[in-house]
């Protein structure tokens, strides 16, 4: 399989993973609402119910084919296009939520510094 697939896959995971987390309101944590603003974009444009059951089929299909000693399958062009195009996305809306929740550490850390210094 090819590392734009892993991508896609690990992108994936990790989103699945942040959203079975703890649910915390946004008024607790701003920065929750923005990784739930990127799962939202990615579930419904980027992680189609076609792009889950190309990419797990051919998850499947890696698995018999190292369990049988042969070579992991080959995608068409079409296939592997629009994967790479969904890893690639996955990424840019990862990218584009961690800076989100960077900024709100930072605004909380700037709050925190800001009244210690006022003591």
């Amino acid at each position: 399989m090819s590392r734009h697939l892993f991508s896609l896959l690990a992108g994936v995971l990790l989103s699945l993973t942040a959203c079975a987390g703890p649910q915390v309101t946004k008024a607790e944590n701003p920065a929750n609402n923005a990784a739930d603003e990127a799962m939202a974009r990615i579930a419904g444009k980027v992680m189609t119910e076609e792009n889950l059951g190309l990419l797990f089929g051919l998850m499947r299909q890696s698995l018999n084919a190292a369990a049988e000693g042969k070579p992991a399958p080959e995608l068409s062009a079409e296939d592997k296009a629009r994967l790479e195009a969904s890893a690639k996305e996955v990424q840019r809306q990862g990218l584009e939520a961690a800076m989100r929740m960077l900024d709100e550490v930072e605004k909380e850390m700037r709050v925190a510094v800001r009244a210690e210094t006022k003591r």
